[in-house]
């Protein structure tokens, strides 16, 4: 009882003074990682002292990245982790290769040894899953072309950890010898494929077995002793806690209860993660900043510049679109939690002194705590960026030209111009093509160009907030603007431009969430929600099960309502179709 009781005093307090800074900060517009790591900060030795960073807190942050995983593996599952295996093996792999590689050159030039420029190499190549993943989830950027190659960059390096950390022993001179290293390694790949098998022969039978007792607190117990378990199992072969969860949420996500499960987590993971990022903030020392700012700035130059080219030279290597390239490049300019494992292994083996120990990590840290900024700017400074087509034309040769287009389709006139062609941009297409009115898609991956091109349909690749694309697909002579991406900030900066340069053209954006459609409809476009879509289109099945003839004019009156209400505030329908 000693020990629980400052426990349970430093978590109180961390809770206590994190929702306080966060309502102080989001007035600021201030990301709530941020605040929580400024928590940290203000709490621990560099601040006033009123937390310390104890094991136990320690553990308590580490749940909550397994919780982070489990909920991300909830959201992918078996079947679309297979169809993204080549992201995972060859982006995966290609990143933290060709990292290691130049960061181990540039150590070596610089007069290190190779045992020590590897280490420095392993250090820089991994990146944060926590801060990323939960960055890109706030975003709504986890399902993006960007999001898919980031998640499985991620993976890839949570594997690679184990590998890591057996070769830690060997660059120091202590060998276990390479019998020992491949056995391990063995042993760990044997532990993922029984997981994964039993993730499609007894959990979902089990988990049906277990919502029969329709009682919610033991289905979340249930959900959490998978989580657990399959966690449990991947930490006996040597790799991470947050792996095991990851593959546990796709275990979960193969079943029919997977929106259950997310939804009972939620809260739960959002309090570990909370107390994840404070943890970070109570070993900031800024005494190292101050003793030692220019090697901290070199080295935290060299880690976010760097790893954003290198990442997006591997990206356009692999013929992923330049936008795509580009935003994981950010997404990933910065090291991960996991580097700070390494770095203290690394340095009770010998690789780094104490003095490099707390120059890295507080390179480290800043790296993190500039990730949401790097994030937050890079799709407005990316777009359209004329400087950057040199780099995309020579890394990425085979993509598709607009010049390719024909002639007559270069000056269009009476059209819609579509930006996205997913499920929504390839729907309003065809309706636009029974209806006679003809259209222009503008799309960012280079296969769907190539295959719609075949077909006939007049397409661009490129990136819709660029003035140049907007110029080409023949804005000045449409009809309207539909944009049909998922990215938020992406649709703010694509409806900007667009207002900025055609303000005569009408605008029909979509976002994800209902509460994002009041600043877009500041600038006079017409914005619809998937959330309130959805919402209606369920609404008019019910009121049409309960006999309503009446339940598409209900419900479009419900819709004027609501694109008349100010940010944030919903409309809900009550029984009888009546608004509530």
């Amino acid at each position: 009882m000693h020990h629980e009781i400052p426990l349970l005093t430093d978590i109180a307090i961390a809770f206590a003074v994190a929702a306080v800074v966060a309502v102080l900060l989001s007035r600021l517009r201030v990301p709530l990682v941020l605040a929580y790591m400024g928590t940290g900060l203000l709490l621990g030795p560099a601040g006033v002292g009123l937390v310390e960073q104890s094991h136990d807190l320690s553990v308590l942050a580490e749940v909550g990245v397994a919780l982070l995983l489990f909920t991300l593996g909830l959201e992918f599952s078996l079947e679309e982790l297979r169809r993204s295996w080549r992201t995972i093996v060859l982006a995966g792999a290609a990143q933290v290769l060709v990292t290691v590689g130049v960061v181990a050159g540039v150590a070596v030039g610089l007069g290190e040894s190779v045992p020590k420029a590897l280490t420095w190499g392993f250090l820089v190549s991994l990146s944060s899953t926590a801060v990323v993943l939960r960055l890109l989830d706030m975003r709504g950027e986890t399902k993006a072309a960007h999001g898919r190659f980031v998640v499985g960059v991620l993976v890839f390096q949570d594997l690679a950890v184990i590998a890591m950390l057996l070769m830690l022993p060997i660059l120091g001179g202590e060998a276990s010898g390479a019998g020992e290293v491949l056995l391990t390694l063995g042993k760990s790949g044997a532990i993922v494929v029984a997981i994964l098998i039993a993730s499609t022969l007894v959990v979902p039978p089990g988990l049906r077995a277990i919502a029969r007792t329709q009682n919610r607190e033991v289905f979340l117990l249930s959900v959490l002793a998978i989580a657990g378990l399959t966690a449990f199992a991947t930490s006996l072969a040597g790799l991470s806690l947050a792996l095991g969860a990851f593959l546990a949420g796709m275990a979960v996500a193969g079943t029919h209860f997977a929106h259950q499960a997310l939804s009972d987590v939620l809260p739960l993971r959002s309090a570990m993660m909370c107390l994840f990022f404070v943890t970070i903030g109570l070993i900031i020392e800024p005494n190292v900043i101050v003793e030692h700012p220019g090697t901290v700035a070199a080295l935290l130059a060299a880690v976010v510049l760097g790893k954003f080219l290198l990442v997006l030279a591997v990206g356009m290597a692999l013929r992923f679109p330049f936008g795509v390239a580009a935003l994981a490049g950010a997404a990933l300019a910065q090291v991960g939690e996991f580097s700070f494992v390494l770095a203290s292994a690394a340095m009770s083996e010998g690789l780094l002194s104490s003095t490099e120990h707390e120059i890295f990590l507080a390179a480290s840290v800043l790296s993190i705590v500039v990730a949401p900024v790097v994030l937050s700017v890079s799709p407005r400074v990316l777009a359209g960026t004329r400087s950057l087509k040199p780099v995309q034309k020579i890394f990425g040769p085979d993509l598709p030209q607009n010049d390719e287009v024909s002639e007559d389709a270069h000056s269009p006139r009476g059209h819609i111009v579509i930006v996205g062609f997913g499920v929504g941009g390839r729907t309003l297409a065809e309706a636009l093509d029974r209806t006679g009115v003809p259209s222009v898609v503008v799309e960012l991956n280079p296969e769907t160009v190539r295959e719609e091109r075949a077909r006939g349909r007049h397409i661009l690749y490129g990136d819709g907030s660029s003035a140049e694309i907007l110029e080409h697909a023949g804005m000045a002579e449409a009809l309207g603007l539909v944009v049909m991406i998922s990215e938020p900030r992406l649709v703010n900066d694509l409806s900007s431009t667009a207002r900025h340069l055609y303000p005569q053209v009408p605008q029909f954006l979509r976002t994800r969430w209902a509460t994002e459609e009041g600043s877009l409809r500041e600038g006079g476009a017409v914005v619809v929600s998937e959330e309130f879509a959805g919402a209606a289109a369920l609404s008019v099945a019910v009121l049409k099960h309960l006999g309503n003839h009446e339940a598409h004019e209900v419900i479009d009156a419900i819709s004027d309502d609501h694109a008349r209400l100010p940010p944030g505030v919903e409309v809900r329908v009550a029984t009888g179709g009546q608004p509530a």
